[in-house]
């Protein structure tokens, strides 16, 4: 009997996920440990190797969405008989076969390589692995570049980013493409589509291409200007159109998903509070210029990240969990910080923050964000938060109500600085102010601890010296 594949379940909370790309072609080889597939789920990639060595089959194609578990192909044993159709196999594998049936996809036709092999790549069997990190295959997919013309420069060889940057640098095409400023998702489904990412104006955070853009551009009706006027420079529709239907998928589908099972989960309140921020200001300037040198840049969050984690310690309930009998008091402090992408809002956590000093904490927060937005997340990254902070000051909020992440009992909005006007006696005096939005689950406390316990994060960030001891 041949070895089945299923689809690989990565965390407690996976749900879905899809091949998005096979390794091995169906009917090819492979060896024991080698990589067969990359699984991409709502929040991250992973490469799965084989666990067998034998010929692949494919049951599933590239994109087909499937629960973790599911069928997803067979290896066979060499010299074993592979019969015509696979049916037959999948049924009796059970309930974890989908439904649904789909021969693998066609291979695209290969492109050109951006540019000529290089004089030191090394010589390779025609059926030998290439080693290669997933931000290095896709992008040598995205920019036409033939991985094994390559020698890689990282560990054992691997291909890595730089290596595929380095080769496409020497393409003009691929340099041209490189500046223009998109998200990883709106490239690839650029290229499915075969939209020209020159042609559009992205909508996204200072000008970034998204997805929509790009569903945008496909769908736009080309029209040809009248033979007897000067054609008109072409008009590029940006983002969705009014009378649309946008699909709920991917990690839309499951933010909401999330977001309604948490307001119907629980008992969630909001309350805000003016924080005296013109010490925090200085504070930031000054650590800004003292960690220069170290490329370590200190942000407002960051620092209510601090003051969060000194303010949990002193009030261990709103770290915390609600279970269904119980109320379970945390022993330990992991932060989670929602980073906004063109997918989605992710929340990746800072772990043991109450052993991370200020520069810890900002260089950690750098490291999950940049990580974030490339798409390069694990599991262990989202894993274990016990109460989140959420930024929407830099778009110039000064209030809203951020929603609590399951089973976290606090959940706390950043809001802007703005120019404040305070009292010294009876004069007027010019000051920097923010609010802070707490959400809290009532459930677990009430309204005057959760209070305390915001004043606490104000006190801490009105004498923020006491954040660096």
């Amino acid at each position: 009997m041949p070895a089945e594949i299923f689809l690989t379940k990565v965390g407690m909370t996976m749900s879905e996920g899809v091949v998005a790309q096979w390794y091995v072609a169906d009917g090819a080889s492979v060896e024991k440990g080698k990589l067969l597939y990359r699984l991409e789920t709502e929040k991250v990639e992973l490469e799965v190797d084989a666990d067998a060595s034998g010929v692949v089959k494919h049951w599933i194609a590239e994109n087909v969405t499937c629960a973790p578990g599911d069928l997803i192909g067979f290896i066979f044993a060499p010299g074993e008989a592979i019969p015509a159709d696979l049916a037959g196999l999948a049924k009796s594998v059970g309930p974890a076969a989908p439904a649904l049936v789909t021969a693998a996809a066609p291979a695209a036709a290969p492109r050109a390589a951006a540019a000529p092999a290089a004089a030191s790549a090394p010589k390779r069997a025609a059926n030998e692995r290439i080693v290669a990190s997933p931000i290095a295959r896709r992008l040598a997919k995205e920019r036409g570049v033939d991985l094994a013309a390559l020698a890689g420069s990282g560990p054992a060889g691997r291909i890595v980013e730089a290596d595929v940057l380095a080769v496409a640098s020497e393409a003009p095409a691929a340099a041209e493409a490189r500046d223009i400023k998109a998200s990883p998702l709106a490239r690839r489904l650029a290229q499915e589509l075969g939209v020209d990412l020159a042609a559009v104006k992205g909508t996204g955070p200072g000008g970034r291409i998204v997805k929509e853009d790009i569903e945008a551009a496909a769908d736009a009706p080309k029209r040809a200007a009248p033979a007897s006027r000067p054609a008109a420079a072409p008009t590029v529709v940006t983002g969705p159109r009014a009378g649309e239907k946008i699909p709920l998928r991917g990690m839309r589908k499951t933010i909401a998903t999330r977001m309604f099972q948490s307001l119907q989960s629980s008992a969630q309140l909001t309350m805000n509070m003016d924080v005296r921020m013109d010490d925090a200001v200085r504070l930031r300037e000054q650590l800004i210029a003292e960690w220069q040198s170290e490329a370590v840049k200190p942000s407002y969050t960051d620092l209510v990240v601090r003051a969060v984690t000194k303010a949990l310690a002193q009030h261990p309930r709103m770290n915390s969990a609600m279970g269904e009998t119980e109320i379970a008091l945390l022993p330990d402090i992991h932060v989670g910080i929602a980073v906004a992408l063109d997918e989605g809002l992710v929340v990746p956590v800072i772990r043991n923050t109450s052993q991370l000093s200020v520069k810890e904490i900002a260089q950690e927060s750098a490291r999950l964000v940049k990580a974030a937005r490339a798409g390069q997340l694990s599991m262990d990254d989202y894993a274990g938060g016990t109460f989140s902070v959420s930024t929407l000051g830099m778009f110039g909020v000064d209030t809203f109500t951020p929603i609590l992440n399951p089973p976290q009992s606090g959940i706390i909005g950043v809001n802007r600085i703005r120019d404040d006007v305070g009292w010294d006696g009876d004069r007027p005096v010019k000051r920097k102010a923010m609010q802070l939005s707490l959400t809290w689950d009532h459930r677990v406390l009430d309204g005057e601890p959760a209070a305390r316990f915001l004043a606490t994060v104000r006190d801490l960030l009105e004498a923020p010296y006491r954040l660096l001891v």
